[in-house]
């Protein structure tokens, strides 16, 4: 019986401690700027648009850190290029996998 317990909480502790998934909120930018594109002005706004536009990668570039990570769904990630987002997800190395991301307010 104690093994069995023991079992099912080490299971259960595995478990828990694989699932790191939370909010993020940052920008969506391209893998050629990544952090200079980091911001909701006009200027930085237009130019990951037009770099993505032209092939590079869009990106996410958390707000605090201005952590840039590669994105799990590019083709999402591209409709949310236009301001300040979050990102309900987990990051798996230099890769944010996306759940939601909704545009919010600056």
């Amino acid at each position: 019986m104690t093994k069995r317990y023991f079992s099912i909480l080490a299971l259960a502790a595995s478990l828990t401690v694989g699932a790191s998934a939370a909010d993020f909120k940052g920008w969506i930018s391209d893998s050629t700027c990544g952090a200079g594109n980091a911001g909701s002005g006009k200027a930085e706004r237009e130019c990951a648009d037009r770099c993505i536009k032209n092939g590079a990668a869009p990106v996410f570039v958390t707000e605090k850190e201005n952590k840039v990570y590669q994105v799990s769904d590019a083709e999402l990630a591209k409709k949310h290029v236009d301001g300040k987002v979050m990102i309900s997800g987990e990051i798996k190395g230099d890769k944010i996998m996306i759940a939601k991301i909704v545009n919010i307010k600056d």
